[in-house]
């Protein structure tokens, strides 16, 4: 069933309270924590946020520089390092750890209705989330990753849905040419590179996705609109299934991806399915495509140089800290069908083409970490033989995080999204502009144990968001 909240014309814009729902690829899991006999912060700001040891270390395949050296638990060779010599005569040897590679993250949220907007004022999402991950290597050369996740969720106040859902992918580094420059991931892409690098949801802080990437273009309303059916574009910025090729220096980094666009079900969508695979797209000929470029000034370099700490396996007292300006750009091009079905039973179908661009930056300075960013997006035609009119969006954000101390980190976030509607569509309201204030703060109880108190503030839109504005969120978070 697909959340109520959709059938209005505000729908698209539900926003998830869960930025850690599905985009948890790359973290370094508790599996991690018992390979390398050391702790979750050194690897992570606060879970899941990674610090610049925890990024270098997922970039390389979920491996240290002279990785072997740090390893604790004991590795099974699969053929000794001699058959490299005698390939092709032999099989290439490699390793596998003797430990089972699984994590289990949980999630539980409380929430509470401070200003009469939904028809329970508390609510128990206990537990919102359990999620069985995978992660691992397999030698030097493949690392993988997979994660499924039981699911509840209320959409803002409404009948609670629940349901499960996958992830996977393979990656192949160091493919062909200088080392760290072509790696190949497999499978579902994009969770570290769909965005701007400053502001990706798994490596979010707050409950709630950012407004920048999760937003969808607004729906009809059927029952003013004349239509017994319509389907629009579902594009946000989410996971997807496909191709990526990335390579990273010192003070750089790319990804550029191939993707099957048109997503079955986006981000704020219950499936009709009890069980799917995220970013499953629609069986078309065209596939959609994106890049993600950064580049660093100043602190440890994305390949794990300038190091400090000679065993990059223990963490050093000030972990978080990373003076430096990170500057990230993106951009994706695809393309979705649009269908029409009016009460009378004729059918329309046209795509529209569309494309997202955007621009952030990210400074750290001791303890004060703060990133700005804006986004542009083209829709051609979204809303089919209704109106010709393209719609141009603006997505923006501005938010610091501060360390009171290591285990306390109050936050705040205003963003906002400008669209310009066309007027003339029947069941659709042509104003939805909305900007938002996020407030809060994540406290570490322990290094995998984390409480974050949280609300939203609406300055604009605050009657398309009913159950989410004024909300507290109460979200507690064990790793094991």
């Amino acid at each position: 069933m697909k959340n109520s909240c959709l059938t209005s014309g505000a729908g698209r814009f539900c926003l998830l309270l869960v930025a850690a729902q599905a985009w948890l690829e790359g973290v370094a899991t508790p599996a991690f924590t018992r390979k390398y006999g050391t702790s979750c912060v050194t690897c992570h700001e606060a879970f899941p946020r990674r610090n610049i040891v925890g990024e270098a270390f997922r970039l390389n395949g979920y491996h240290f520089i002279d990785d072997e050296l740090y390893v604790k638990a004991p590795l099974v060779e699969l053929g000794d390092e001699a058959y490299e010599r005698l390939w092709p005569k032999a099989i290439w040897p490699t390793t596998l750890s003797t430990q089972l590679p699984f994590s289990l993250i949980n999630r539980f949220l409380l929430e509470v209705d401070s200003d009469g907007s939904r028809d329970a004022e508390v609510l128990f999402l206990f537990p919102e989330e359990i999620e069985l991950v995978w992660t691992g290597t397999i030698g030097k050369t493949f690392s993988y990753y997979g994660d499924l996740i039981f699911i509840q969720k209320d959409f803002g106040g409404n009948d609670i849905q629940s349901w499960a859902q996958l992830k996977a992918r393979v990656g192949i580094h160091d493919i062909v040419g200088p080392e760290n420059l072509i790696n190949l991931n497999i499978g579902t892409v994009g969770t570290q590179t769909m965005g701007l690098y400053p502001a990706l949801d798994h490596n979010n802080y707050t409950t709630h996705y950012y407004q920048y990437s999760s937003w969808i273009m607004p729906t009809v309303n059927m029952a003013r609109s004349g239509l017994s059916e319509f389907r629009g574009n579902p594009f946000s910025l989410q996971p997807q299934i496909g191709l990526e090729l990335y390579g990273f220096g010192p003070r750089w980094k790319y990804a550029i991806g191939v993707v099957s666009g048109d997503v079955l079900y986006p981000a704020d969508v219950a499936p009709d399915d009890d069980i799917t695979f995220v970013g499953t797209g629609r069986n078309r000929g065209a596939k959609d495509g994106y890049a993600q470029v950064c580049y660093k000034i100043g602190g440890l370099g994305f390949d794990g140089s300038d190091s400090k700490v000679e065993d990059p396996t223990q963490a050093s007292a000030d972990y978080w800290r990373d003076d430096s300006l990170i500057m990230s750009a993106f951009g994706y091009a695809g393309s979705a069908q649009i269908t029409t079905v009016d009460n009378a039973g004729a059918e329309w179908e046209g795509d529209d083409a569309f494309w997202r661009a955007g621009f952030g930056l990210q400074q750290k300075y001791k303890n004060l970490t703060v990133a700005v960013g804006y986004m542009y997006g083209y829709d051609d035609r979204p809303y089919g033989n209704l109106s010709p009119d393209f719609v141009p969006s603006h997505t923006w954000f501005a938010e610091a995080t501060y360390y009171v101390f290591p285990w306390l980190l109050p936050y705040g976030r205003y963003e906002g999204l400008l669209l310009d509607l066309p007027e003339n569509i029947a069941g659709l309201n042509p104003d939805q502009d909305t900007q938002r204030v996020v407030l809060g703060a994540k406290a570490l109880v322990r290094a995998n144990v984390s409480v974050n108190l949280e609300t939203t503030l609406y300055t604009q839109g605050a009657d398309l968001q009913s159950g989410f504005d004024k909300t507290i969120f109460l979200l507690f978070n064990l790793s094991f």
